[in-house]
């Protein structure tokens, strides 16, 4: 244990700053920025939460899980605060923007609380922090930043997010998102193109491109959607290995953006496009702006340009008003549709969402049984589509190496995302690069991973 201190340590070296990034990519990239405004003479970033002066924690606000766990952790570090095992503890993101004096009321231990919006006050407020003055920083929601700004990597170096817009315009019942992150704000072409040359030089290997609708990029500067034409510059860089494609709404995909990804040289040939459910009952519930009918319509034209596209969706169980009806539709679009990647929430009450007050709300046991039952048949749906990829050659690139297994290393192919998707088992008697393509034959199969063995043990340039 650290000794206990009443203030900030006087020395000259660096506090150590440990960050906590919990949610989505999109946080993690606020993560990034926020730690890239901290002079690196003044912090360093720390080997663990154990050894860091100082603990930021960038919290998520989409669901009541994610509140939960966020909770969780600053309970646990605000007793390490106690005992001095920390000197300080900064909390900040969707969850302060949503609940900020809540929060200051119940942790008094912690240091600062910063809104989603109030990120470029950084050094401002480290300076607050030392003079043992608690922070308050709420103010618009959502940063908006630009290339210009340094970002310290919290993933491996050879693959990075890049955030392309802030907030949200949409309206669906059950989100809360817009409250918290703002209205839908995109960055320039011209910047996003800056960011993703300076990634690459950086070693970047595969761009991942996010933004709370991706879809939606250039409605609010342009009038139009121009994610096809940012996608045409981002393929055209030098360097560039993939770029992948998330959060797609579907109502905004246009046959511009499909022709683009089936025609691109570099654009994984996967796309995340949360649908949440099936029937329109439920689509209009939810104010997808969707129906059935187009939904169909749209995986069928998805489909047919292009045989070998990895779809990722999600799917809510127990919405409000959900039959058994809507239900077992929805098992049976998964079914038609065989998804590669899907995820299955329970819908979850969230304050001032429409859907909080709407009738016939359903029992927890019920959408536990329908959460199970839908996961299940996912699962039959992926252990199938993974054996038809038994004997495949596939590129795969290498992530890390297996900690359990000195012959093993960690990859992906085209069709999974990091973090949320699955993986590709590598065996190589011969050491391989990681951050590097290599050609993997297929040679056994799980629910959700695969195992290869290296076909070349050259990298694919």
């Amino acid at each position: 244990m650290k000794q206990k201190d009443s203030g900030f340590q006087s020395t000259n070296l660096p506090l150590r700053i440990g960050m906590v990034s919990l949610g989505c990519p999109k946080t993690l990239v606020d993560s990034e920025l926020v730690l890239g405004k901290l002079s690196p003479e003044e912090y360093v970033l720390a080997g663990s939460i154990e050894d860091a002066d100082i603990v930021m924690i960038n919290t998520c606000s989409f669901i009541q899980d994610a509140k939960e766990e966020a909770i969780d952790h600053i309970l646990r570090l605000a007793e390490l605060k106690k005992t001095g095992d920390i000197q300080g503890l900064i909390v900040m993101g969707c969850m302060v923007q949503q609940h900020a004096k809540e929060l200051a009321q119940e942790f008094k231990e912690v240091d600062a609380f910063i809104g989603s919006g109030e990120y470029g006050r950084i050094p401002e407020i480290m300076s607050e922090i030392k003079k043992e003055r608690q922070v308050l920083a709420l103010g618009a929601p959502g940063y908006l930043y630009t290339s210009e700004e340094r970002r310290v990597a919290l993933t491996p170096q050879h693959y990075r997010y890049l955030k392309i817009s802030e907030g949200c315009d949409h309206q669906c019942s059950f989100c809360t998102i817009p409250l918290f992150r703002g209205k839908y704000r995109s960055r320039s072409i011209e910047d996003i193109l800056k960011e993703a040359k300076q990634l690459i030089t950086q070693g970047a290997r595969e761009l991942i491109v996010i933004g709370q609708d991706t879809t939606y990029y250039g409605q609010d500067t342009h009038g139009e959607y121009l994610l096809p034409k940012l996608l045409k510059a981002l393929d055209e860089l030098p360097g560039v290995g993939w770029i992948r494609l998330l959060y797609a709404y579907p109502s905004c995909v246009t046959d511009d953006l499909i022709e683009t990804i089936a025609q691109s040289k570099h654009i994984c040939h996967y796309l995340d496009i949360p649908l949440q459910h099936a029937t329109d009952s439920m689509l209009r519930a939810m104010k997808r702006g969707t129906t059935q009918r187009s939904t169909t319509d749209l995986l069928k034209k998805f489909r047919k340009r292009m045989p070998d596209l990895a779809i990722r969706s999600t799917f809510i169980v127990g919405f409000p008003g959900e039959t058994e009806k809507d239900f077992n539709e929805l098992l049976r679009c998964m079914k038609e549709a065989q998804f590669e990647r899907l995820g299955i929430f329970q819908y979850s009450d969230e304050e001032h969402s429409k859907s909080a007050h709407l009738p016939d709300q359903i029992p927890l046991t019920v959408k536990e049984e329908r959460f199970h039952q839908a996961m299940t048949l996912q699962q039959n749906i992926s252990t199938h589509n993974n054996e038809k990829l038994l004997g495949k050659e596939l590129t795969v690139l290498i992530d890390e190496r297996d900690p359990k297994d000195s012959h093993v290393w960690l990859g992906r192919t085209y069709m999974d995302a990091p973090e949320v998707d699955g993986t590709v088992l590598v065996v190589s008697a011969r050491e391989l690069m990681i951050g590097e393509f290599y050609q993997v034959k297929i040679v056994s199969t799980e629910a959700y991973d695969l195992v290869g063995e290296v076909i070349f043990e050259t990298a694919i340039t």
